[in-house]
């Protein structure tokens, strides 16, 4: 995760798959660390001792801190981490929703000002257009903002598997057979 200027909207997300010794443990763990940051859980299914999977939402300031602490409970086996930058998009609704406001007002002023009834009609129709897109553009600005504020981090937990003694006769001659053939990748 490289430092981004600070004037940047970013919305990250991560995505963890773990083998942990202790699923139940693992899972909390995870309320607790979503409960040190005042972070939420989303989602959360569970298979029994298994496996559980969990969809956590974690503030952004305390992103990189999270997924340490994530990461220290087992064995990493797949990581993906990603970070969208929603600056140009933000401004780009803000722009058009300032210019929006304007007009609605502009709108209202000659509506206040309209006399046939004709006119009324034809300005209350675009009046409610333009509002119906103010409304979206507001509604779009807090996706984002909430989105950039709160970053998603998704959990798959499994099991470690716990080899018997057969399991470590193969797991060694497997070991062995692949060294014949491959000493180092």
């Amino acid at each position: 995760m490289a430092d981004v200027r600070a004037d940047r909207m970013l919305i990250w997300t991560a995505r963890l798959d773990m083998q942990v010794g202790n699923v139940s443990n693992a899972v909390n763990e995870v309320v607790a660390l979503v409960g040190k940051h005042k972070g939420l859980i989303e989602t959360q299914f569970d298979n029994g001792e298994k496996a559980a999977s969990l969809t956590i939402r974690i503030p952004a300031k305390a992103f990189r801190d999270a997924i340490t602490g994530l990461e220290a409970m087992g064995k990493v086996t797949y990581r993906n981490i990603a970070g969208e930058d929603v600056t140009e998009e933000y401004v780009d609704v803000e722009a058009r929703l300032k210019n929006k406001i304007v007009l609605r007002d502009r709108l209202q002023k000659l509506l206040d000002q309209a006399k046939k009834v004709e006119d009324i009609l034809s300005i209350e129709t675009q009046l409610n257009r333009v509002q119906g897109d103010i409304e979206s553009m507001e509604a779009r600005i807090r996706s984002l903002k909430g989105q950039v504020d709160m970053a998603t981090i998704m959990l798959n937990f499994r099991r470690k598997p716990v080899l018997g003694p057969v399991g470590y006769v193969l797991h060694g001659l497997k070991w062995g057979i692949g060294k014949l053939f491959v000493i180092r990748e």
